[in-house]
């Protein structure tokens, strides 16, 4: 896997910092697969990301990656604190098929 140049590295805080100042307030971090779920074809994500300036960290019960995206950009701007949405995207009982 190819490296980015040290010029475009910086610390998570200060890319956070840089993307609210050109008014980005909103915008996913990180995403990677932790884990496979109890739930059949399920995946557990650990997703880091910023609401409406404010730095996140959940975990999602998902499909795949696009189900993933899919299930927080429901949580997103409107106001869900973090121990809430991590419920909300990271249960097992609240993900049953």
């Amino acid at each position: 896997m190819s490296r980015l140049k040290s010029k475009y590295q910086r610390e998570e805080s200060e890319l956070i910092d840089s993307l609210i100042r050109k008014n980005k307030r909103t915008f996913i971090i990180q995403i990677q697969l932790v884990e496979t779920s109890k739930i059949k074809d399920h995946l557990i994500y650990d997703c880091i990301y910023v609401d409406d300036g404010v730095k996140k960290q959940v975990n999602i019960i998902a499909m795949d990656i696009n189900d993933a995206v899919s299930k927080i950009e429901k949580v997103v701007n409107c106001c869900v604190p973090e121990a809430t949405a991590n419920v909300m995207l990271g249960s097992e009982t609240l993900n049953k098929v």
